[in-house]
């Protein structure tokens, strides 16, 4: 347990305060819920300093740090999902399905309260959390509680659809854990399971396109290296419910993202039920039931699509390059324009020559227009600009030159 209460003046106690020599507290020290005893435990390695029942001393008949009574409790409620092993260890089944809803009717407790339903072996409430998710978030629950006590961790498992079953830490990583999952997404290895990420919400932050997400922790170390965990959504609303403090269950497929300054250890949640919820009551210090937010509707998943479709860059083959100068062909120059510029090529010939017909000009001259006056001998031919491209240019390009 993270918490206790110093018996004689019910002040409460938080387990950062173990350590110190002389103690903080008074004794005895009992559960923060039940009136059973506890000791301080200093942590070592990897284990944090704890409050654990005394030898030979057991939780009440119905306080929520009860683990024969909670793991019955969420047993009873998983839709024949968990199941008590002879060792009294719950092991939890992940269906083929995991979002899946079984039929149940919904059939409220009273006319007053018709978010809660009730069937024969289950009570859930509105939106509807899949009964994996139920059982999974009720888990992570209690082990918060319990301060993640390594002893409490080892009474639960899980068996992921088709495989064997797993230690609840290969499934749901919590904070002292996040830098194991990290390594497992940075080199890739395959999952086949949905991965669980337990945390409390740092802070909620926006991208530069305006998108909400919620930061779970900051500056992580891994080794020499350093990362962040975080939730985003396309859709905001799968972020608004939470706040800075919200105790948050996030389920899917995590990985690694690398950004030029910190990489990321994220989440995007694309349903309602891969994010499951709960605050500490601020009146009793307890935690409320899981709930999620509100589920995606179409006209929300199809403005999610038009914002990325506006925001991915379309590929390099379909973008139309602006026209060049040469690509516009300037206006057909007129005929007789054409037979002046082809002179200087004839310079060699006779000063009459033969006209040629014309036909494309009705009203083409039979004889060449009057040459202007030419100097005494003949002016040598027209010298070409330096380096002409074997290719015909201006208006040559497209007509050609008479011969």
């Amino acid at each position: 347990m993270d918490k206790a209460r110093v018996q004689r003046t019910d002040r409460p106690v938080l387990a950062e305060e173990i350590g110190p020599d002389p103690e903080p507290f008074e004794r005895p020290l009992i559960c923060p819920i039940c009136s059973s005893v506890v000791e301080p435990v200093r942590g070592y390695k990897s284990v944090p300093s704890l409050f654990r029942l005394a030898k030979g001393i057991s939780h009440e008949s119905g306080c929520l740090l009860n683990p024969t009574e909670v793991i019955e409790s969420i047993a009873h409620g998983s839709h024949g999902l968990a199941h008590v092993t002879d060792e009294g260890l719950l092991r939890l089944e992940l269906p083929a399905d995991i979002s899946a809803l079984p039929p149940w009717p919904t059939v409220p407790i009273d006319a007053t309260d018709t978010g809660v339903v009730r069937t024969r072996d289950t009570t859930t409430v509105r939106p509807y959390l899949p009964p994996a998710i139920t059982s999974a978030a009720k888990i992570a629950r209690f082990l918060q509680l319990h301060g993640m006590d390594p002893k409490v961790v080892e009474r639960f498992r899980v068996k992921p659809h088709g495989q064997s079953p797993i230690a609840w830490g290969r499934f749901c990583y919590s904070p002292r854990t996040y830098a194991d999952l990290y390594r497992r997404c940075a080199r890739h290895e395959a999952i086949g399971y949905p991965i669980a990420v337990q945390g409390t919400v740092h802070s909620i932050a926006e991208d530069t396109n305006g998108q909400l997400y919620a930061r779970l922790a900051l500056n992580v170390p891994a080794g020499d290296a350093r990362f962040h965990v975080l939730l985003r959504s396309a859709h905001d609303s799968l972020i608004k419910p939470l706040i800075s403090g919200t105790h948050v269950l996030a389920v899917g497929d995590w990985n690694v993202f690398d950004t030029p300054h910190i990489p990321q250890l994220r989440l995007f949640a694309d349903e309602h039920w891969q994010i499951a919820y709960w605050e500490t009551d601020t009146n009793n210090g307890l935690p409320t039931e899981p709930t999620c937010p509100a589920p995606v509707t179409a006209r929300q998943l199809a403005d999610a699509q038009a914002r990325s479709r506006a925001r991915r860059p379309r590929p390099a083959s379909h973008v139309t390059p602006p026209p060049s100068a040469p690509a516009t062909p300037p206006p057909q120059a007129p005929r007789p324009a054409e037979t002046v510029r082809s002179e200087p090529k004839r310079a060699d010939k006779p000063a009459v020559t033969q006209p040629q017909p014309e036909p494309a000009v009705p009203a083409a001259p039979t004889e060449p227009p009057p040459a202007p006056p030419r100097p005494p001998h003949p002016p040598p031919p027209a010298v070409p600009p330096a380096g002409p491209s074997p290719r015909r240019q201006g208006w040559r390009r497209w007509f050609g030159s008479r011969q």
